[in-house]
Order: structure tokens, then C-alpha cells, then sequence
């Protein structure tokens, strides 16, 4: 056996994260045309042409325990707090964790994100590394996510629905910037990558003119971008855009009520960073930049890595040339 096959087998076996994929004899359901089994939270999605995005199916709960129930933060006298993040809000307003939004372990919001949006656990501890190393106890509220200590790691600038922090509420909804991103859907159905990155870029501009404590290094980028990004990755379903296609009524929901679409499906393997990369670095690109990974040693100091005008503001939109159109229309006249 050679030594780059004795190396592979050696990872596998000794990595806490190894990915597994199911016996042929599991009662899982299917997973696509690949015929992988959804057997855990932690099992590997590998794209392929004839299948894109995970296999979802219809979401089951126990309306009896987990029934819809949202408080905004403060609300009940200053009693409940909740996050910035509607996803994680989701989980509280139904009772995947304890709904006053207090007192909350780690562990019960890691879980409870795998449950209800199987995110993967790479991108969970994205979310909670950072927070657990400012907010090092076992407990934690979930205003806390959003609060100092967590600026330009967790709490983002330029975020789709909230103000910077500097701004205004960065924790509760701002319905004016909802409706802009709603807007921002050129058919009025769907939200497109391209759309999203208009918008994201439009409220990185306004954060950039209106908030003094601006930094937008290739982390502060990633994490402003990613709010997009997961939305594809969770909420989007089978639609005129591909099975991915994110629908602006979906969006709409998991924003205002912070709760689950509509019949919503879950996706069946977990939703990792390579998969989130994939949608953030399309979002760059049609704005104009490249996100520079590793970081570079003086991320954390650098200014702006997005700039103010934007690749798509500057040149026409790109469309099919002539020759191919042509092309197109004589082989659908040949086929008729």
C-alpha cells in the first residue's frame, strides 16, 4: 500500500470530523442521485451536476411542544432577549431552546441548529467560537451575540435587515430595510446570487457613509456576505431558479415572524463552510473583488476591501452574443 493511501486512511480514522456515508441496508431516506444516506448531521454533501443542492424533505415537529410563539428582544419588560440572527430566533420563538432567549448553553443552540436547518458543524462553530472566547461561560443570552464584545466577528456591519450597531438597533428588525431586500428581487418572486449582491452591496455603501466605526476587512466581508449566503443554503427550494431557488415569500417570513417558511423542507446533509464559500464568493465576484483567504496578518486594520462602485454598476448587463442566439433558435427549429 502506499504511503499517500496509508496517510488518507490514517486522517480518516483518527479525525474527530471523518465523514461517513451510509450502508446500503439503512432505512434513511435516499439522498438524491447520488444514493447517499442522510444517516447524520455530519455527513459529507459533494455537488454534482445532476445534483446541486441537497436533498430536502418536508420538516416534522411537534406543534404541541414547539408551537410559534415570538417576542422581540426586550419585549416582556426587558424579560426576553433574542439575537440578531432570525435563524437562531426561530429556535427560541419555537422552543428548541428555552424561549425567554436567557440562560441558554452552547451546546443546546449547536444542537437545536442542527435539528431544525442542519448546519454543519464547521459553520457553527464559526458562530460560537468566536463568542465562547468573549463570552467564555457555559450559559449565554442571545442579545449577547450582538452585543461590544462580539463587534467585527459575529455582529456584522452592513447586515441585510439590522443597523450597525453604531447606527441604531442592531438586535431587533428594521421593516425599512426589509423591504429594500425584498425589493431588490428583479421578478418580484425570487431573490437571485446577483440580486442579493446588489443589495448587500447598496447597505454596505450606506454603512460605509453613515457609520464612523466602518471596517470592512475579508472577514468583515465574509460575515456581512454570509447572511445571504445562508438563506440559499436553509431556505432555499425547488422554484423557477433551480432547486435552490430562494423565493421572496420565504424570505419575507423567516425575517418578519423569525420562523420556518411556509411547508418548509430541510435539507438532509449539513450545510458547511465550503457550500456557504461557494454562494459568498459569487456574491463578490459580481460585485468586483476577490475575498482574500487565509486572511492577511492586518485584516483587522484594513479600511474597505469592497470599494464604493461596483463591477455591475459600471458595465452593461452580460447577455448571450448574437451569433449564439441564432444558433440556439436553429437548433429549436431543427428539434421541431
Amino acid at each position: 500500500m502506499s504511503p499517500t493511501i496509508n496517510l488518507l486512511l490514517l486522517f480518516v480514522a483518527s479525525s474527530s470530523f471523518a465523514f461517513t456515508f451510509a450502508s446500503p441496508l439503512s432505512n434513511h431516506p435516499t439522498f438524491g442521485a447520488q444514493e447517499q444516506k442522510a444517516i447524520g448531521h455530519n455527513d459529507l454533501f459533494i455537488p454534482s451536476p445532476h445534483n446541486p443542492v441537497p436533498y430536502k424533505e418536508p420538516f416534522e415537529w411537534d406543534e404541541k411542544i414547539h408551537y410559534y410563539e415570538k417576542h422581540t428582544n426586550g419585549s416582556g419588560h426587558g424579560y426576553y432577549r433574542r439575537s440578531s440572527c432570525p435563524g437562531v430566533n426561530t429556535l427560541a420563538n419555537r422552543g428548541f431552546i428555552n424561549r425567554s432567549g436567557r440562560n441558554i448553553s452552547y451546546d443546546e443552540i449547536a444542537q437545536a441548529a442542527r435539528v431544525v436547518w442542519n448546519f454543519g458543524d464547521d459553520n457553527i462553530e464559526i458562530v460560537l467560537g468566536p463568542t465562547r472566547k468573549e463570552h467564555p461561560g457555559p450559559r449565554i443570552d442571545l442579545d449577547m451575540f450582538a452585543d461590544d464584545a462580539v463587534q467585527f466577528k459575529i455582529n456584522c456591519l452592513a447586515a441585510p435587515t439590522r443597523d450597525d450597531r453604531r447606527v441604531g438597533d442592531n438586535v431587533n428588525l428594521n421593516k425599512t430595510l426589509l423591504k429594500q431586500l425584498l425589493s431588490a428581487s428583479k421578478d418580484g418572486e425570487t431573490l437571485t446570487i446577483e440580486d442579493t449582491a446588489e443589495h448587500h452591496h447598496r447597505r454596505h455603501n450606506d454603512s460605509k457613509a453613515t457609520n464612523p466605526n466602518f471596517r470592512f476587512g475579508n472577514s468583515g466581508a465574509i460575515c456581512s456576505l454570509a447572511q445571504y449566503a445562508n438563506m440559499f443554503g436553509m431556505l432555499g427550494r425547488q422554484g423557477k431558479n433551480g432547486p435552490g431557488t430562494l423565493h421572496v415569500e420565504d424570505v419575507k417570513k423567516f425575517y418578519l415572524d423569525e420562523d420556518w417558511p411556509k411547508d418548509y423542507w430541510r435539507r438532509q446533509l449539513p450545510y458547511y463552510s465550503p457550500e456557504a464559500n461557494s454562494y459568498i464568493d459569487r456574491m463578490a465576484r459580481h460585485i468586483g473583488y476577490q475575498i482574500e483567504r487565509p486572511y492577511p496578518p492586518d485584516d483587522h486594520n484594513l479600511y474597505d476591501v469592497e470599494g464604493d462602485v461596483a463591477v455591475f454598476d459600471v458595465l452593461p448587463p452580460w447577455k448571450l452574443p448574437d451569433r449564439y442566439k441564432q444558433q440556439e433558435q436553429e437548433q429549436k427549429e431543427t428539434t421541431i
